[in-house]
Formats: C-alpha cells, sequence, structure tokens
C-alpha cells in the first residue's frame, strides 16, 4: 500500500513537473526583476548630491560670529536652488584665485574680465586660470578722487592711481594694489595718491563710514564678473553647475544686495544716498 501511494505520487509530479518548474521560474524571475526596481530605487535614493569646494577672498565681514558678506551668501545660495552641497574657504584674494588655478578647490569667485582688455594685450590662456563660461553679474567700478584735484579719465597713466589687491591687471596704466580700501581711501583723502578705482559695493560703503567729504565719485568702467575654474577642463564640472545656478537665479526674486544696479551719479554729502551702498 505504501509502495503504491509513493509510485502515485511520483508519477503525479513526472506529469506536472514542468508547469512546476515554469512556475518557479516565474516567480523567481518578477522577484529578481522586483529586486533590481528596488535596488535601483535605492540607489537613486542615495546618490550624493554633488559638492564644490569653493575659494573666496577675505573680506569684511566676521564669518566666525556667523556675519557673512553679500557675495559669499549670495554663492551659498547657489547650493540651495540647485541641490549642490558648497563649502567655502576664504583666502587673500590673490591666493584665493590661485587656489581654483592650482587645482585645490573646484572654483574661486568673484573676478572682473575685462574683454576688451583680453582683446587687445592677451588670451585667457595666458592668465594661468580659466573664466566660468557663464557671466554671474555685472559690477560698476568707480574712480575716487578728491574734489580739490581734478583727474582727467582720459589721461590716467600720468596720475598715481591705487586699487585693490588682485585687480591691476584689469588697468591699461601703471596702477598700485593696496590690501585695503579704508587705506587706500584714507591715502585718497591726504594727498598720497591721486585716485583710487574699485568696485562701488565695496569702495562706497566704506567711503560713507570714513566720512571723507572731500571725496569725488564718477563711474570708471562697466565689468563682467565671473568665475575662476582650474585650466585643461578640469574645472567642466564645476563651470555646468555655475551655469545651470545662474540660469535658476533668474527666476527667483533676489535681495537688493545680490542685484546689479545701474550707476548713480552721488556724491558725499548729498540730501539722498541709494540705499544699497549704505551699510
Amino acid at each position: 500500500m505504501l509502495f503504491r501511494s509513493a509510485l502515485l505520487t511520483g508519477l503525479i509530479f513526472m506529469r506536472y513537473s514542468h508547469k512546476i518548474f515554469l512556475c518557479l521560474g516565474f516567480v523567481i524571475a518578477a522577484t529578481s526583476a522586483a529586486a533590481d526596481k528596488v535596488t535601483s530605487a535605492v540607489e537613486q535614493v542615495a546618490d550624493p548630491a554633488p559638492s564644490f569646494l569653493v575659494s573666496m577672498p577675505i573680506m569684511d565681514d566676521d564669518p566666525a560670529n556667523g556675519i557673512e558678506h553679500p557675495v559669499v551668501e549670495f554663492v551659498r545660495f547657489w547650493g540651495d536652488v540647485t541641490g549642490a552641497n558648497i563649502e567655502i574657504e576664504r583666502y587673500p584674494f590673490k591666493r584665493s584665485i590661485k587656489q581654483a588655478a592650482t587645482g585645490q578647490v573646484d572654483f574661486h569667485f568673484p573676478l572682473i574680465i575685462d574683454r576688451d582688455a583680453l582683446n587687445k594685450s592677451t588670451t585667457i590662456r595666458d592668465l594661468g586660470f580659466e573664466y566660468s563660461t557663464q557671466r554671474v553679474m555685472t559690477i560698476n567700478f568707480i574712480l575716487y578722487t578728491r574734489l580739490d584735484t581734478p583727474v582727467d579719465l582720459n589721461k590716467l597713466s600720468e596720475y598715481r592711481l591705487a586699487t585693490f589687491s588682485g585687480h591691476g591687471n584689469l588697468f591699461p596704466f601703471p596702477i598700485e594694489e593696496d590690501h585695503a580700501i579704508e587705506s587706500s581711501l584714507m591715502k585718497l583723502s591726504s594727498g598720497r595718491i591721486d585716485g583710487y578705482i574699485f568696485a562701488e559695493s565695496g569702495g562706497d560703503p566704506t567711503l560713507l563710514e570714513l566720512g571723507l567729504t572731500g571725496i569725488k565719485r564718477q563711474l570708471y568702467k562697466v565689468y563682467d564678473v565671473h568665475a575662476v575654474l582650474p585650466r585643461g577642463g578640469r574645472g567642466q564640472k564645476a563651470d555646468q553647475f555655475i551655469t545651470e545656478a545662474v540660469s535658476l537665479l533668474a527666476t527667483k526674486e533676489l535681495p537688493l544686495s545680490w542685484q546689479y544696479h545701474e550707476y548713480v551719479d552721488w556724491q558725499v554729502g548729498d540730501d539722498i544716498i541709494p540705499r544699497i551702498v549704505q551699510k
């Protein structure tokens, strides 16, 4: 009886074994496909956001106490709009540029580009670094002079002029480089130099803070502002990120200090001074 039962079971298994294995194969395949989908989903979720190490110059802020210059806050916001992680290191201006040029960081910001000067005297390759493809903003450079000593904009090579460190190569005439806006404006006020040229976003608030009423301001030139990248294609990822960030910024309502402002010909002592230059 036991033998007949075992034999019957064996015959049934043989008859239906191909269907059993077919079902098992389907279950295994379905399970494998589902596992692949789960793995893919996990990988997508776990894919880390891109990270960028940025060098920026030391400015008149206090990052140790949580007070950062608007330009630094501006770059951090790039990470917010793109989902990227932004880490910022601060250096003296020239060293900050070198950090990017040598590939120690992903990019430096900001640096002005003078297309006119490049077209006349040099090329991007001669600079030792590359500019970002995307222009990030434009900025007004102001010539500060003394009210009692007029300066001819067409003959600037005849005067003693100064600018902020790292910007001397912008000008087609001899110019000193100084590390502090305050000291340069004080030199101008005392007659040690005839003029100081720098971005209005740095010079104007300092001029008001020092209370130098004998200083005249006038527009020197409007420049494009870019980021600095390593040469040789090493900055391609950062370049794409900057392009994306600037595109997204165009859709946002930005704080006043991050926006470009047309030049306004105001002077110290005027009744109305643009709010953007008041600290």
